[in-house]
């Protein structure tokens, strides 16, 4: 009896805030596939994790604080990039952020909901990711956020966020909304699902990754921040092995 013909469709998954803790950026770094590790480039751990990134083949995108609106729960991170800095001080800032993370390819934000709902700075920043050779990702920390329309507007290949996995950390709501990533992939050929190093997250993530559906495919936040290609998606007649990666441990 024939097999019946199913088509592929993409998720990128994206680790933000690392950084912070060696052992769950570890974890992180060493989960299976291209996931895409987003780190804060200031963090205590960030270099020796970037290396480590780096020698098992993982890409490495800067996480970029921006100011977001006000609140109780807002926090400031070092190197922060704030409305009411000058051209000067925004170029340094985000310069220094870059240096601070060897081998990035890409940058997305940290916060932002106020920044990024504003088109002056997001047209200097986008400058500097074109500037660069840089891809962006648009976290959506607020729906008002023009940072992806602008960095179609310079030529900056960018995505954004469609899901994130931890915005409820109970295991039941890290399934479903891994499984809405899921939907919209299949509906749109693509999806970028960004999660955590939350302990419920990692636990998940190092399970679920090794046995996603056949018609999934695990791909790079990069890959999907290219020109979209016009051309029909390909037909798969039976599931894509999932890329594996060297585990190396680093001394912790």
């Amino acid at each position: 009896m024939p097999c019946a013909l199913v088509y592929a469709a993409d998720l990128a998954v994206v680790i933000d805030d690392v950084g912070y803790s060696q052992a769950r950026g570890v974890r992180a770094i060493e989960l299976p596939g291209p996931v895409t590790i987003a780190m804060l480039p200031f963090a205590p751990h960030t270099k020796s994790l970037a290396r480590y990134a780096a020698l098992v083949g993982k890409d490495l995108i800067v996480h970029q604080p921006m100011e977001p609106h006000a609140s109780a729960h807002a926090r400031e991170e070092v190197g922060t990039l704030k409305l009411n800095m000058d051209a000067l001080a925004f170029t340094q800032t985000v310069t220094n952020a870059l240096n601070a993370v060897p081998g990035r390819i890409g940058v997305s934000n940290h916060t932002g909901s106020l920044l990024t709902s504003r088109r002056a700075p997001m047209q200097q920043f986008m400058s500097l990711l074109n500037e660069q050779g840089l891809f962006f990702l648009d976290s959506r920390t607020t729906a008002a956020t023009v940072a992806l329309d602008i960095a179609n507007e310079q030529g900056v290949p960018a995505l954004k966020r469609d899901v994130f996995l931890d915005n409820d950390r109970s295991p039941s709501a890290v399934h479903l909304a891994f499984e809405h990533a899921i939907q919209i992939a299949r509906k749109q050929g693509q999806a970028v699902l960004i999660a955590h190093p939350y302990a419920v997250s990692l636990d998940y993530l190092e399970e679920r990754l090794s046995r996603l559906p056949d018609d999934i495919r695990l791909v790079s936040a990069a890959s999907l921040a290219k020109p979209r290609q016009t051309a029909t998606r390909p037909v798969v007649l039976a599931r894509q092995p999932n890329p594996s990666f060297v585990h190396i441990s680093p001394g912790r």
